[in-house]
């Protein structure tokens, strides 16, 4: 079943609406973030004693069976933009970091990799140009102006989006001849739900214009036929994963508590509920789950409280989803302040281990033995993201040098 029964609307009356509530999530997050360390201030400062120790540090007295697990990283190299604006780039296994380029990022949206470089959409105004850093030389250079940067699913072209309804397609490395991208009438990108490559095509949204707006409609556009392939209705996409040379893809989302994965080429659907009440954390824009580079696990966060509420300090657990038996596996450790309700993963080389984090820190995670602990840049761990200028929901895992 591809779209289960009693969804939310999220019917638009103008696709530029979705561009303009993307860039106001981008300042929200700012605030929410000062807003979620004022509410654990009170109630678990000593938490964080425990909660955010050093690596391999344990409460005097605590009983072996607490004591930190050993999760060690491989020598893997991140890039993120902190909220300074600084671009920082950082070795996993030693924690060494340096900043490389002081930019004009979100840290709040990923930033993209594709043929050596990093791409991402300047926040100082509406289409600016998108900015390009050569991973090889340290070079930032400018490309077309754009509202968002993403990559195609073979990492073979990238596209900047300029308005709702119009991109541009690149090679890889952002040079050559650029070719101007149209979408169908009735159809338009999303700023708010996120830009998401498959296999031969783009996912892209339907317009739901009236006083009785539809449920929004996602379907899989191939811009060099026009075709144009219906996947659902109202569903919220996390991630999506393109093996090698494949002719589909998988897509994972979120619509009313449940998670889905769909294949993109038969539309065959395995949902999963969560085993909470309060369902998955929602995705769209800033992600909120991680498909690992073989496929088989998708990472996502179980939310244990209720987003929506006020008055309630938004927490998650990470989950660990068996992408082909449906099974999950909460790695109880990992619990993250998914203000906004979203968080952020990143699977590693290997595909067994993975780091996550939210508004409040990171762990690094075993996805095999389900261990998890602390994990951050800066001394001590576990600091307020926006003041520490540590990993965020910017990073990138870099290939090997």
């Amino acid at each position: 079943m591809i779209t289960p029964p009693g969804q939310r609307s999220r019917g638009i009356t103008g696709a530029e609406a979705l561009f303009a509530e993307a860039r106001r999530r981008r300042r929200r997050r700012r605030l929410a973030a000062g807003v979620a360390c004022l509410l654990l201030a009170g109630s678990a400062a000593a938490g964080l004693v425990t909660a955010w120790p050093r690596h391999g540090a344990v409460r005097p007295g605590a009983p072996a069976a607490r004591r930190v697990p050993d999760v060690t990283l491989p020598p893997a190299r991140v890039a993120w933009v902190d909220y300074g604006g600084q671009l920082h780039v950082g070795n996993l296994a030693t924690r060494a970091q340096h900043v490389v380029a002081t930019v004009d990022a979100s840290a709040g949206d990923p930033m993209i990799l594709a043929g050596g470089h990093l791409y991402w959409a300047g926040t100082s105004k509406k289409l600016a140009p998108i900015r390009d850093y050569d991973i090889a030389t340290g070079r930032i250079g400018y490309l077309a102006r754009g509202d968002s940067v993403f990559a195609s699913a073979d990492g073979r072209h990238m596209y900047i989006v300029q308005t709702a309804t119009t991109l541009i397609e690149l090679p890889a490395a952002g040079t050559g001849r650029p070719r101007r991208l149209t979408l169908p009438a009735g159809w338009h990108m999303s700023g708010d739900l996120g830009n998401w490559p498959v296999a031969g095509g783009i996912v892209v949204y339907s317009r739901s214009i009236g006083q009785r707006p539809r449920p929004t409609t996602l379907a899989v556009w191939t811009p060099g036929t026009g075709h144009m392939k219906i996947i659902g209705r109202d569903l919220d996409i996390t991630d999506t994963y393109t093996p090698r040379g494949a002719s589909y893809s998988l897509l994972a989302w979120t619509s009313h508590g449940v998670l889905g994965i769909t294949n993109t080429s038969t539309l065959a659907s395995r949902t999963v509920r969560s085993p909470r009440r309060y369902g998955f954390t929602y995705g769209g824009l800033f992600s909120s789950g991680a498909f690992s580079p073989d496929g088989t696990r998708l990472a996502v966060f179980v939310n244990t409280a209720n987003p929506q509420d006020p008055y309630t300090t938004p927490v998650s657990v990470l989950g660990i989803v068996n992408t082909r038996t449906g099974a999950l596996r909460l790695v109880r450790a990992a619990r993250l302040v998914t203000t906004e309700d979203v968080g952020w993963a990143r699977w590693l080389p290997g595909g067994n281990r993975l780091i996550a984090g939210a508004e409040a820190g990171s762990y690094a995670v075993n996805a095999v033995t389900l261990a998890a602990r602390p994990f951050s840049f800066s001394s001590p761990p576990g600091q307020d993201i926006e003041n520490s200028g540590d990993i965020n929901f910017s990073a990138t895992v870099l290939p090997s040098p």
